[in-house]
């Protein structure tokens, strides 16, 4: 079962990947020899109430993930600066960040219904090893991804959403979770 859910998020990334593009940073890198200091950001300006579905919950293929999170605000939790891609519009976003060393992180988050999210927060808590967190949504876990380099996090928003988010550093999409959590409801 775990490698078909990884078979299936490798081809969603690598498709949005292809859609989204490359591109040099949106912004200049910090100063050589100095650490970049991200300034806060305020919220994207936000709807007044998020479309529910007809079933009740969040009307996920309504949501655009790139508004909700901006990239420039995803790269000031990470620390650096985002790199230039096409905005692809609907629930998912990729992320590519350059985290002040010329490299790049990329993260990925989607959100998605809560009935997707409920079977694999079940079988994680069963059958894996998974750090669950603690204050995000009513049932969140962040696990070393299967593919080798950086980690895995699902949220589980009982009744609304869900949220499937991965990436580099686990302490971003931590604070990216809390963010969504508060800004999508839950």
């Amino acid at each position: 079962m775990k490698v078909r859910i990884q078979v299936a998020v490798a081809l969603g990334v690598a498709l949005l990947l292809a859609a989204c593009g490359g591109g040099a940073p949106a912004t200049s890198a910090p100063p050589a020899g100095g650490d970049a200091e991200a300034a806060p950001t305020s919220p994207p300006a936000q709807p007044s109430s998020l479309p529910a579905a007809s079933g009740g919950g969040l009307d996920v293929a309504s949501i655009d993930m790139c508004q909700v999170l901006p990239r420039a605000e995803l790269a000031a939790l990470a620390g650096g600066t985002p790199y230039e891609g096409a905005e692809t519009g609907g629930p998912s976003c990729i992320y590519a960040i350059d985290p002040g060393d010329g490299t790049a992180e990329l993260y990925s988050i989607s959100v998605v219904e809560a009935d997707a999210i409920q079977p694999m927060v079940d079988y994680v808590r069963d059958y894996e090893q998974a750090e669950w967190l603690e204050g995000i949504g009513s049932a969140a876990f962040l696990q070393e991804s299967g593919f080798g380099e950086g980690y895995e996090m699902s949220v589980l928003v009982e009744g609304e959403h869900g949220l499937s988010l991965s990436g580099s550093r686990p302490e971003v999409l931590q604070a990216a979770a809390r963010l969504l959590v508060e800004r999508l409801g839950g």
